[in-house]
């Protein structure tokens, strides 16, 4: 079957060359035909269109419009029903015209096929075809012609051109054509599998499985050339700056014992209902609730010192702020929040990349651990590592060691499971959740070559083929 399709499709291009070959043929026999005969041959064609005329003319008005509203065609004065029908007939001898020059190139191309087979080859197919006593190769050739006739050679060789041409005019269609076209014929112009991979590729481009980094705030201009400045002035500054760091060093500090004092001096009740207040769980002992509470109290003094630091900005630089990191802006108060928000999603998301990072340095311990202490030995050595102590001296040093020296590597291996995760979440999707995720991320979601393929599918089990959906209809003309 796969060896009769690609004969079909070999016999295709070779009819589309024959045609092509006819075509030349004929003008070099126009041109060696004398301008009378020509001029004769034109004067039928005029003849006929003239013939046409007056039949038409002599119908009545009525018989006219049935004659053509049973074509297919749109009715109106007599004059123009009768240039519509005029043309439409032209259209209808051309087209068999046409049909006639491609069934003879199909035949001249199976032809030529055949002569151009060894004669050995020729003697096999006539014998697979029961075909004996033929002498000459050109009995041989006409009768496997006549056989390849009678088993619709010619149509299937018509249908493989019109296959052919069909795809070359889907493929002439941008995807948006396409798309509507595939609605019209009822396919689905969409893979699932192809999208998925295009988002998992934007996201992947657009660093959403990297190792989340904070917001990072334009950097001050430098002057072109900052001036000179004393060195006992020079060091008196940084003395007094250094003052006034330990001075905020040592209040924070202060602040800390303040606040890790009052909260000892609460009790388990009233640290259970603080806990409770600010939606954490109150359970375990009071020395993990006393921690859970200080974080807590940690992260609202962050919070608040970072809100302020955003309201002293002025709305432009918060705008700057935002559009760097591709963020909506508004107003001040709006911006204000946006940032917070987006720093605490990025501080969590940091939190658990980190979390899985920890989880690969774990599997790595594990498989350390399986070495004998002679090959961890020699593991510490070949790193400059110390190599005295007990095994699990060594495999503490070699885990913190790839903690320094691999974190880029590591960082990929998490990155590479986080979008893995990703896809198989893509994938659990229904199709027109992964599509609107195309759109709303401007994805193009379809496959130009899927959608032509799917297309001609369609159209085969019909055995028609559809309009062109770039051609316009025909423009009715205004009855008066």
């Amino acid at each position: 079957m796969v060896q009769k399709r690609k004969t079909v499709t070999k016999l295709a291009a070779v009819a589309q060359a024959a045609s092509k070959e006819n075509m030349e043929v004929e003008e070099e026999q126009d041109m060696q035909i004398v301008a009378v005969e020509k001029e004769a041959t034109d004067v039928s064609e005029k003849e006929l269109v003239v013939q046409r005329t007056k039949d038409l003319k002599a119908m009545s008005a009525d018989d006219l419009k049935q004659l053509l509203s049973s074509n297919g065609l749109e009715t109106g004065k007599k004059e123009v029903m009768i240039s519509t029908f005029l043309k439409f007939e032209a259209k209808a001898r051309a087209a068999v015209k046409q049909q006639k020059s491609r069934i003879r190139a199909v035949v001249v191309a199976k032809k030529q096929e055949l002569e151009g087979l060894p004669t050995a080859q020729l003697n096999k197919l006539c014998e697979t075809a029961g075909m004996k006593g033929l002498r000459s190769k050109e009995e041989r050739v006409q009768r496997l012609l006549v056989q390849w006739q009678e088993n619709e050679g010619v149509d299937k060789a018509l249908a493989e051109i019109a296959q052919v041409e069909r795809k070359q005019d889907l493929d002439a269609l941008d995807d948006a054509k396409l798309q509507k076209l595939c609605n019209k014929v009822g396919v689905d112009p969409f893979v699932k599998e192809i999208m998925v991979d295009r988002i998992s590729k934007h996201e992947n481009e657009t660093g959403c499985y990297a190792r989340p980094a904070m917001m990072q705030e334009a950097e001050a201009p430098t002057s072109k050339a900052a001036p000179k400045v004393d060195m006992v002035d020079a060091l008196l500054a940084n003395e007094a700056q250094r003052k006034k760091e330990m001075d905020a060093k040592l209040q924070q500090e202060e602040a800390v014992a303040l606040k890790i004092k009052e909260l000892k001096s609460l009790s388990i009740e009233d640290l259970k209902k603080k806990l409770v207040k600010k939606g954490l769980e109150a359970n375990g002992k009071k020395e993990d609730m006393l921690k859970a509470m200080f974080l807590v109290g940690v992260h609202e003094d962050a919070l608040a010192k970072r809100k302020s630091e955003l309201g002293s900005k002025s709305q432009q630089d918060l705008k700057e702020l935002l559009s760097r990191h591709g963020l909506e802006t508004g107003s001040k108060e709006q911006m204000i929040k946006t940032v917070l928000s987006h720093e605490d999603k990025c501080s969590k998301d940091l939190v658990a990349f980190d979390a899985k990072v920890d989880e690969a340095m774990a599997q790595k311990k594990v498989q350390l651990e399986t070495q004998g202490n002679a090959a961890l030995k020699e593991m510490c050595a070949a790193k400059g590592l110390a190599v005295g102590g007990g095994k699990e001296e060594k495999v503490e040093r070699l885990v913190e060691e790839m903690k320094i020296s691999q974190q880029g590597d590591l960082d990929k291996t998490v990155s590479r499971t986080i979008r893995e995760k990703r896809k198989e979440e893509l994938m659990s999707m229904d199709k027109a959740a992964v599509l609107k995720i195309c759109q709303e991320k401007e994805i193009d979601p379809a496959v130009k070559d899927i959608m032509v393929e799917r297309i001609m599918s369609r159209e085969s089990e019909g055995d028609v083929a559809m309009a062109m959906m770039d051609e316009a209809p025909a423009a009715k003309r205004a009855r008066k």
